[in-house]
């Protein structure tokens, strides 16, 4: 009787000794993660997550959130407090790619030239490093890629419009060499802001085409539609925003 459960035991050690294994492989694996940065048109000014299609109105899981410390399945609410950006549609386009994770950095009205300027202490850029080590140390990740939202306000002055394209591949070169990923992929959409507005705007669209680093790609935005400010994108702009992002990031990965 003593020998037999004995052999029990041993035999129950053994299997909950390889599930702990197991698991601990799972958790071991790096989540590859997605970094959204721009401005107002990353934070989704003019969207209503209201007029979403049903799926993109309920929690993905295949797309894990950071915020607060903590990932969560994706979903409107979560990324934003009203409306919401890309990454909803991103999310629901990159489904088919397994689980990952988004972390997401934005501000209206914020430039490359100033708050997104990684040689400038307390940016945007800087809190962006930040959070990644954050999120290191909730569990495994590799940065796969990075989605940029920005450059309108830029085409605010002469001086921020002409130092963009230098401005951008120090971006670009800053981001791969702080984050260890020299083939980090990164796509750009290429602003529409209005000239009445942003007099340098099309300086701004040129440098963003003209940069030709491996793995960076810009798409077209022209067509997306906007709100009545002609400057951010509606709620099917949205949509499309993040479904072109996922199109373009492919297409470099």
């Amino acid at each position: 009787m003593k020998f037999r459960f004995a052999v029990i035991f041993v035999a129950l050690a053994f299997a909950g000794g390889g599930e702990s294994k197991a698991e601990s492989s799972r958790s071991k694996s790096p989540l590859p993660v997605y970094l959204l940065l721009g401005q107002s048109n990353m934070v989704g000014m003019r969207s209503d997550a209201e007029k979403l299609p049903g799926p993109m109105k309920r929690a993905q899981n295949n797309a894990l959130f950071f915020k607060a410390g903590k990932w969560a399945p994706l979903a409107p609410g979560v990324s934003e407090v009203k409306g919401f950006g890309p990454e909803i549609s991103f999310a629901q386009s990159m489904k088919g790619s397994g689980k990952f994770g988004i972390i997401k950095v934005s501000a209206g009205a914020t430039t490359l030239f100033k708050e997104w300027n990684p040689n400038i202490g307390d940016s945007l850029y800087g809190k962006t490093l930040d959070l990644v080590q954050e999120a290191k140390r909730t569990r495994s990740i590799k940065i796969a890629g990075v989605l940029w939202m920005q450059g309108e306000s830029d085409g605010a002055t002469q001086e921020m419009a002409d130092s963009y394209e230098s401005n951008l591949k120090t971006l670009l070169s800053s981001l791969r060499s702080d984050l260890n990923e020299p083939h980090l992929p990164i796509a750009a959409c290429r602003v529409t802001a209005p000239s009445t507005q942003f007099p340098f705007i099309e300086t701004v669209r040129k440098a963003q085409e003209s940069v030709q680093e491996p793995g960076y790609t810009w798409f077209n935005c022209d067509n997306l539609t906007k709100g009545p400010d002609n400057l951010h994108y509606d709620t099917q702009g949205q949509i499309a925003l993040g479904q072109l992002f996922a199109e373009a990031l492919k297409s470099v990965r």
